[in-house]
């Protein structure tokens, strides 16, 4: 019967399966050393947001202090200050691939130290997750720079788009697991996971060969002056601004809004947690939602309208958020804010990774990454104190509504820009 049932299906819908059998997600996904370079990325990535989790518990348990779980947190985001600027350096001078070796191979180790400390209760956790962030920060913009080596220059948008659904898949599932293995065994277990699922990434990026090589900055120069040259691409180049602009302005003013939902989950659920689970992973599931459906619309040369669009919308769901009068009416407007903060994330990357040079790609990218991690926590700093001064509602709307004013005012430079990012590699 089965057999009947396939041989009679409508030619438009083995038509439509077929489209997406060819599609370019699927092939990336499914062929090639791009396909298990994300695999192995993704197991890593899972056992990187665990750790996290069980890092935060740790420290709880520790201190019951807030103050130390912020300092946890600025132990992981003041390296990506401090030390990504010099990590994209050494992405535009080495090979962006040993680069993705040596930093796994050294988190590894890192991971495997902190599964023996917290077996053995030797309290230094702080010290060793700044190490981990310091490592991570060196790291990351070698790990963004690869995409263009192991895809075509015309795949890079999906490609980006696959490595934005595995952090969010990461954040939907690592905390969930991390409780789980905490739950059923010991928190010492999560450690040992995420150390052996990095060296599994380890001895997959050994197996690895890129398609192309990037052109690479002449050694000569000082490492601060590389470091400038890259700040002063991004001053200099008009397109770059404004996109990296309306990142600022969207990490500060929406996605910092992510950081008040426990407050909203307090508010509107009996029981908070259950609340706070909800309208994360309404987000989480938004942000993947994202990454299979946009290559269907993206499209390079309208790149930087679609990225204002998208950070537009995005301002009125989270401007909508004052109106939920329910956990699950809000977890509905969280999951469109996911949705489209993820769009003109992704779009954004792309657009540096195609609208940069090679030679200055790593640099960039590492400004990209610093206001990427940074935005964030800046907005949430002051949208908590405001919040606590006039209640949760009137400071994220008006959050909101600058968003929507600044998108508005930068509306008529995006539509007059041109990108051509086949031109680009003839430039520098």
């Amino acid at each position: 019967m089965s057999s009947t049932w396939v041989w009679n299906l409508d030619p438009e819908v083995i038509e439509f399966f077929l489209r997406i059998r060819r599609s370019r997600l699927v092939e990336l996904l499914t062929t090639g050393d791009f396909a298990l370079y994300t695999a192995a990325n993704c197991f890593s990535l899972l056992g990187t947001w665990m750790q996290r989790i069980a890092c935060s518990l740790l420290v709880w348990d520790m201190t019951r202090s807030p103050f130390w779980l912020g300092v946890l947190a600025a132990a992981d985001l003041l390296p990506t200050v401090l030390v990504g600027p010099v990590g994209g350096a050494a992405a535009d001078r080495w090979d962006a691939l040993k680069l993705n070796r040596l930093s796994q191979l050294a988190l590894a180790a890192v991971a495997g130290l902190l599964t023996a400390f917290v077996q053995f209760d030797v309290l230094t956790l702080g010290l060793l997750i700044a190490i981990v962030g310091c490592i991570i920060a060196m790291g990351q913009s070698a790990r963004m720079t690869i995409v263009q080596e192991l895809v075509g220059r015309d795949d890079v948008p999906v490609a980006v788009a696959i490595n934005s659904m595995n952090v969010n898949l990461a954040r939907l599932i690592g905390p969930a697991l991390a409780g789980v293995l905490i739950v059923l065994f010991d928190v010492v277990w999560v450690f040992m996971f995420n150390t052996i699922a990095t060296l599994i990434f380890v001895a997959v990026l050994q197996r690895i060969v890129p398609n192309a090589d990037t052109p690479k900055q002449p050694r000569g120069k000082g490492v601060f002056s590389e470091i400038w040259q890259g700040f002063r691409f991004v001053a200099s180049d008009h397109g770059t601004r404004l996109m990296l602009l309306l990142l600022l302005a969207g990490g500060a003013l929406i996605r910092a809004i992510a950081e008040m939902l426990p407050a909203f989950a307090a508010m509107l659920s009996a029981v908070p947690a259950t609340g706070l689970a909800a309208l994360t992973t309404s987000m989480a599931f938004g942000s993947v939602m994202a990454g299979l459906t946009m290559n269907i619309y993206l499209s390079t040369p309208r790149l930087p309208v679609q990225i204002a669009v998208a950070w537009l919308m995005s301002a009125c769901a989270a401007a909508a958020f004052i109106f939920g009068n329910s956990v699950w009416t809000l977890a509905v407007f969280a999951m469109l804010m996911g949705y489209l903060t993820s769009v003109s994330l992704i779009a954004t990357q792309t657009y540096v990774q195609l609208g940069t040079p090679p030679v200055l790609r790593g640099r960039v990218l590492s400004v990209h990454g610093l206001i990427f991690r940074a935005s964030p926590s800046l907005g949430a700093l002051v949208l908590g104190l405001s919040s606590d001064a006039f209640g949760l509602k009137l400071p994220v709307f008006c959050s909101a509504a600058i968003m929507l004013v600044v998108v508005l005012l930068f509306m008529p430079a995006v539509l007059r820009m041109r990108f051509h990012p086949e031109e680009i590699s003839t430039r520098h």
